[in-house]
């Protein structure tokens, strides 16, 4: 009988993890290159600002709610 210790358990789920994270890596590439595709093909060029940090459209419809930077003290 094989017995496992908790590292050796441990070091199997790092390792299935870091499996799971290249695939989704992977699949993540592969929607954003399937997405661009449709925007090229239907002329849809979004812009993208980086001013806190993150990558996120420009216009966000669903967010009618916030407030602009510049209206924040009114």
């Amino acid at each position: 009988m094989l017995i496992q210790t908790e590292t050796d358990v441990l070091r199997r789920n790092v390792k299935d993890l870091q499996i799971q994270l290249r695939d989704a890596h992977i699949r993540i590439k592969e929607l954003n290159e399937k997405l661009d595709d449709v925007r090229k093909r239907f002329g849809i060029n979004k812009e993208y600002t980086t001013d806190d940090g993150w990558a996120m459209p420009v216009e966000n419809p669903d967010a009618v709610h916030i407030k602009e930077k510049d209206n924040e003290n009114t």
